[in-house]
């Protein structure tokens, strides 16, 4: 006789990493996906929420649902099934679940991260009536197309507690968040074990910055910018070699970027580069209470 069990959790345990990740491998086989889940719930806003919903036949994950909630205004959601317990619910249970979780603390959106080639993933779009919002690209460093810059006016600023303040000053101005979205985020960072911050400095002042999360043997860069007054100007450039040059000292060889399809100045910054593409995501948005 069949026994579903269903975990809600905050963390996961190395186990339950493993199991998300053998999980991961059958339905990217089956499903000619790239994508990887993100198992890091560090970087939530509130580390008091359940973020990760499991589904287990007995001892098998066979259905799985991970929130990324970042900031307090919005939810990403991603969920894998095993290809022989789709269509059976438990998707629909998992959700549920989830949703109940961000009305408890007030979330008032998700946006849906779909792998563009999941033909299953679409299908579960379509049944929600989620909205179109926009296209992400995953990109991989091409070491063949790289080529270290033989000057850069910038140089790499490690920060410490002491400065916290400025930090989140830089970051404000420039991906204009509020002050405590922006103090969540950085705060996450400074106490991470697998993130580091790289801020750029001209002339002893912060004009770019961008962080790290590593992930095994591979580390991906996000949260890379430049400060208004300082763009257009050839730094954007220079930082991210500062970054990648940075992480191939320290012995990084995989390096992925993910870019906003509406942001064609940063894409085109990062193909310049050596980044190529290997994967998109799209996603959907949808109120939560209307889930």
């Amino acid at each position: 006789m069949t026994r579903l069990i269903l975990k809600e959790l905050k963390d996961y345990s190395d186990n339950e990493v493993n199991e998300v990740h053998h999980l991961e491998q059958i339905c990217q086989d089956h499903d000619s996906l790239k994508g990887s889940i993100f198992v890091d719930t560090t970087m939530n806003y509130n580390q008091e929420m359940n973020s990760i919903f499991l589904m287990y036949d007995d001892d098998q994950l066979i259905s799985m649902l991970t929130m990324f909630v970042p900031t307090a205004h919005e939810a990403e959601i991603t969920a894998l099934t095993l290809p022989s317990q789709r269509r059976k619910g438990h998707f629909k249970e998992l959700l549920s679940k989830a949703v109940e979780e961000l009305i408890k603390y007030e979330i008032p959106e998700v946006l849906f991260v779909v792998e563009s080639q999941s033909i299953s993933g679409k299908h579960v779009i379509t049944h929600l009536r989620a909205h179109y919002d926009f296209t992400e690209y995953s990109l991989r460093l091409n070491p063949r197309k790289y080529v270290p810059l033989a000057a850069n006016r910038l140089e790499h600023f490690k920060p410490r507690e002491k400065d916290l303040k400025r930090v989140i000053d830089t970051s404000m101005r420039i991906f204009e968040d509020s002050y405590e979205d922006t103090k969540g985020v950085v705060v996450n960072i400074f106490q991470s074990a697998t993130r580091d911050q790289y801020l750029g400095l001209l002339n002893d002042e912060i004009i770019g910055m961008g962080s790290s999360s590593r992930d095994g043997d591979e580390v991906s860069i996000f949260g890379f910018g430049i400060t208004p007054e300082f763009r257009s100007k050839g730094y954007g450039y220079e930082l991210l070699h500062l970054i990648v040059e940075k992480l191939r000292q320290s012995g990084v060889r995989e390096i992925v970027i993910e870019v906003d399809s509406n942001n064609t100045h940063a894409f085109s910054l990062y193909q310049k580069l050596g980044f190529q593409i290997e994967t998109a995501f799209e996603y959907y948005r949808k109120k939560t209470r209307e889930l």
